[in-house]
């Protein structure tokens, strides 16, 4: 069972399991709006399952942990609506903004840029979609909030 300290501190190379799944962090990003809200995002790679899993760990701890897989792309910007219907279920605009962000890669030099994002909840469930840096195709991610509990530090 991993802390929330744990996760943040987390960093390219280290191993965990999620949900009962072996991964190991391939990127870890920090991201900052308004000087203010800060949060991390590790993206996580499976050999064993071939499966790509990025973790959103706020800073703040009444905030859930999520797991978001990535489902495919947009060719073109998401309105922000206040709700929206994705998989035959209504979501809810949960956040959206711009926020700066810095990463650690395993292998390859580290990335900054900006992210623009709009996030939609219905339960735990989540969907999100990222814009990174000055590209066009904006990324689709669906997702759970999830027990930290689930999560086991390896090494």
């Amino acid at each position: 069972m991993a802390t929330r300290d744990e996760l943040t501190a987390l960093r390219p190379g280290a191993a965990l399991r999620v949900m009962g799944d072996e991964f190991l962090i391939e990127r870890t990003v920090r991201c900052e709006q308004d000087g203010a809200v800060v949060w991390w995002e590790h993206r996580l790679s499976s050999d064993g399952a071939g499966r790509s899993l990025w973790l959103e760990i706020p800073v703040e701890t009444d905030e859930p942990v999520v797991a978001h897989e990535s489902t495919g792309t947009l060719g073109t910007e998401p309105d922000g609506a206040p709700e929206i219907e994705y998989g035959g279920e209504r979501m809810q605009l949960l956040i959206k903004g711009r926020a700066s962000y810095r990463s650690l890669e395993r292998s390859a030099a580290p990335k900054s840029g900006a992210l623009v994002y709009h996030e939609y909840a219905s339960g735990d469930r989540r969907v999100t979609y990222q814009l990174r840096g000055e590209g066009r195709v904006w990324e689709v991610s669906d997702g759970r909030a999830i027990d930290e509990a689930s999560i086991e530090v390896m090494a």
